[in-house]
């Protein structure tokens, strides 16, 4: 089937090393990608609040797929494009489990329509990853104790928490109880954050349950006349789970999750080792093909 047309780069554990920064490697072959016409789309589990000096490093001003694929956002306008928010009566079942254990509940916003990227909802002090986080991404929030507080009940696009995999499990499993398919509730390792801390972290999310890197690629492949089914995808989380299975070529960075590894059509080298450079080396060089065709 040839080369993609677009290339969907996860950030963190994929195009990021393991000090959170783009390695030259990295970005020179972003740039030879860029020249020789292999458009790539960022799709990541942050917000434009939490990587914008990540995508200037690399001179990005594109579309970005942004809180595991609850946002499209613009880059350059700083503005919401497209977007897949949990309905309020849905938040407020989320928030009332979260809040029966230690944990605050940490609603992720709209930042173009609320000016804020957190609602800090309950009563406890804030987690030292949260807090961490906060500082070296410059995320904004807002804290109230109640969620009748909440100045923006309708913008809620991810209901989360932080805790200890045994904190989260029974979260998760409350939430699906009352919830059902009416939410995509899950909680998976912070690889960032456990780094951080020096014991696993864990992040509780709650999404719309069509939320997904692979349903925001169609959405920026419809506005851009592009055919998703001609996209390639790299990353290792389980958020990159269904884009891989989905799009026209799913490659795993090497240190990938075991979850992320058994969908793969394809592994490229580990994220510390400038696995994205040599997948794009390997693509603009025909070595690496759509449908998960190896040239020889």
């Amino acid at each position: 089937m040839g080369r993609p047309e677009l290339l969907a780069i996860d950030l963190d554990g994929t195009l990021l090393g393991a000090g959170g920064t783009v390695s030259g490697a990295n970005r020179e072959a972003l740039h030879r990608a860029t020249s020789e016409g292999l458009s790539y789309v960022i799709a990541t589990g942050r917000t434009l609040s939490e990587c914008g000096d990540i995508l200037e490093s690399i001179d990005y001003s594109g579309a970005l797929i942004a809180a595991s694929g609850a946002l499209l956002q613009d880059v350059t306008a700083a503005r919401t494009l497209d977007r897949l928010t949990v309905p309020a009566r849905d938040v407020e079942h989320a928030v009332s489990h979260v809040l029966e254990t230690p944990s605050l509940a940490m609603l992720l916003k709209d930042h173009h329509t609320c000016g804020v990227d957190y609602l800090m909802v309950g009563v406890g002090d804030i987690h030292p990853v949260s807090a961490w986080w906060f500082e070296s991404t410059g995320a904004t929030y807002k804290r109230v104790e109640r969620l009748d507080d909440d100045p923006w009940p309708e913008d809620t696009v991810r209901v989360g928490a932080i805790g200890s995999p045994h904190a989260c499990a029974p979260m998760v499993d409350a939430i699906d109880a009352a919830l059902g398919d009416r939410v995509l509730a899950r909680h998976w390792e912070a690889v960032t954050s456990s780094a951080h801390h020096g014991t696993a972290v864990h992040l509780l999310e709650v999404f719309h349950p069509q939320a997904d890197k692979w349903t925001m690629l169609q959405s920026h492949c419809r506005r851009e006349g592009l055919d998703s089914e001609r996209a390639a995808a790299v990353g290792d989380g389980v958020n990159d789970v269904l884009l891989l299975q989905q799009c026209g070529l799913g490659v795993a960075v090497e240190n990938a999750d075991h979850r992320v590894l058994a969908v793969a059509d394809a592994v490229t080298g580990p994220h510390h080792a400038d696995g994205v450079a040599h997948l794009i080396h390997d693509l603009l060089d025909g070595k690496l093909r759509l449908a998960g065709a190896c040239a020889e």
